[in-house]
């Protein structure tokens, strides 16, 4: 892939039913977005997914807190 960038920023938002992940470039442009099953296969192909996108990915990981 020629035009693949150098760098992305990944961020994922952490559920119980499921996550939200979104990856994007330097320019702050969305590459990849999409919600993703909380099942270990699922998580696995769509990290597989985004580690092909570019050389390097920063990861953040945040969560809402449980409901009160």
């Amino acid at each position: 892939m020629a035009d693949r960038p150098a760098r992305l920023w990944v961020g994922i938002d952490a559920g119980k039913a499921h996550h939200w992940m979104t990856a994007i470039d330097a320019t702050g442009a969305t590459i990849w977005s999409r919600k993703v099953p909380n099942d270990e296969s699922e998580i696995l192909s769509a990290l597989g997914e985004i580690l092909a996108l570019a050389e390097e990915v920063c990861w953040a990981v945040g969560r809402l807190p449980a409901p009160r």
